[in-house]
């Protein structure tokens, strides 16, 4: 019974919901027999909330018997990051430094669930403070991948994918202000997706960068994430990171044809990468061209100018928490936040107007350079298999080189960081998952339009047969 459900889609498994063919306590059991199973190995949870997970599916099985059903996330099981507020649960930004910090209220994306019906089964593992690619928590252990156990899962939405790569849970919240949702979706195949910036709430979530955090689900097919981003997206009362733009019913839009759709690629900015991940992009990119796309050179912005200027305006942002953080812990603040304090202090406010000055300068050269384009695509992530670094360091590198390249940090996000400085939607996809890890195929968007990212993606993952694979031995 533990493991009946672990790879039903959100559909399949909320159609038998809806039917009366199984409950939603018998849902819940089962998934936590399977994470008392199977997470010991994988470390992708901080905290596992069994017993409300209990008391909550109870109370969806009385509504839904009463001809209440909320929808498609009526009594869906969902992990949520650890940095993202869950009232009466345990929150601790995956740091042992926040045990015991039992939020009063809900993150404002974790009430939109609730509301929706779905169910919280507990938090998700993740880099300590949301910080790094490394997919390790010294506090709460190496989050391990599923399907490469003896590699990362990638980070700092680390558990999150790992969790949901396993078939603990169908879906997880994550946060992205770099990659974060991205990268272990791609490390995992699995798929993840980036909304327009202020399109999910971010209230409620701790802030790594306030311009730049972006909330989003992971999960393993396109339709699942379509379901619960229409589910947590708009403008609602109390919040201060949303715009009240209207929100498209993401499921049903995204089924209309691609062919037609004219995609930008930057082929030369496209190059980083282990011949696996170049090797599967390229494939991806005939495979989109046979669905009827056309393909079109485009310009990325450049990389370098990119890492400058979000580092300028980031330093400053992060400090408004790095220094709360200090100064309620003191001595105790992990290395990386101190650093992180260090550095904003060097940044001057004129500087920071300046970045976001050239921020701006950026957003409308690229809007314009693909106004007449639907969409962009890249890879997601430069390796298809990701060390683990080498220490407990949470931002240790440890990356593989690649002939006579030796990687830096700045590789690890190429693909991902300019799009949330530009805070355009992104989705990642597989395009390969072989012995050798796994590859994802990165498909951005115009501002506010997810449902032309979504309908690349649910049509690419149609054509492949990447989508919804479970991992070996689990």
């Amino acid at each position: 019974m533990a493991d009946e459900f672990a790879f039903l889609g959100v559909r399949a498994l909320g159609e038998q919901i809806r039917r009366g063919d199984v409950s939603v306590e018998e849902i819940v059991r089962a998934t936590l027999a399977r994470i008392a199973r199977v997470d010991p190995h994988l470390h992708s949870f901080i905290t596992v909330a069994g017993d409300r997970a209990i008391d909550s599916a109870r109370h969806a099985d009385i509504e839904i018997h009463e001809g209440r059903y909320r929808g498609p996330l009526h009594g869906i099981p969902v992990g949520i990051k650890d940095h993202i507020d869950t009232a009466g649960i345990e929150t601790t930004a995956g740091s042992r430094l926040y045990a015991g910090r039992v939020p009063h209220k809900d993150a404002i994306v974790v009430r939109k669930l609730k509301e929706a019906g779905a169910i919280i089964i507990g938090k998700a593992n993740m880099n300590p403070f949301a910080a790094g690619d490394s997919g390790w928590n010294p506090d709460f252990g190496q989050i391990k991948n599923p399907r490469q156990p003896d590699a990362s899962v990638g980070g700092s939405s680390g558990g999150s994918g790992a969790q949901v790569a396993a078939g603990l849970v169908p879906l997880s919240i994550g946060s992205d202000n770099g990659g974060s949702i991205r990268i272990p979706a791609a490390l995992c195949g699995i798929v993840g997706i980036k909304p327009t910036f202020g399109r999910v709430s971010a209230d409620g979530v701790a802030p790594r960068s306030f311009s730049t955090d972006h909330i989003g689900p992971l999960g393993r097919t396109v339709d699942d994430v379509a379901v619960v981003l229409e589910a947590i997206s708009g403008h609602a009362a109390g919040s201060s990171t949303t715009f009240g733009r209207p929100v498209p019913p993401y499921a049903t839009d995204m089924a209309a044809d691609v062919r037609g759709l004219r995609i930008g690629v930057d082929r030369a900015y496209c190059n980083v990468g282990d011949s696996t991940v170049l090797d599967a992009f390229h494939a991806a990119l005939r495979q989109i061209e046979e669905l009827g796309c056309s393909f079109h050179e485009i310009s990325m912005p450049a990389i370098d100018e990119v890492f400058q200027v979000d580092n300028t305006i980031f330093q400053p942002e992060v400090l408004v928490y790095c220094e709360a953080v200090i100064r309620q812990f003191g001595a105790k603040t992990p290395a990386v936040l101190r650093e992180d304090n260090a550095f904003a202090h060097a940044v001057s406010a004129y500087e920071y107007l300046c970045a976001n000055q050239r921020r701006r300068a950026i957003q409308v050269s690229f809007a314009r350079a693909i106004r007449d384009l639907d969409l962009v695509v890249s890879p997601t992530y430069f390796l298809a298999r990701r060390p683990f670094p080498p220490t407990s360091d949470m931002l240790a590198g440890g990356y593989p080189a690649i002939g006579s390249y030796a990687p830096q940090f700045v590789d690890a996000m190429r693909y991902t960081l300019p799009f949330n400085l530009l805070g355009l939607p992104a989705i990642t996809v597989p395009c390969s998952i072989t012995e050798r890890g796994c590859v994802g195929l990165q498909i951005a968007g115009r501002a506010w339009e997810e449902v032309a990212v979504l309908r690349l993606a649910r049509a690419f993952e149609e054509a492949t047969p990447w989508h919804g694979l479970p991992p070996p031995d689990l």
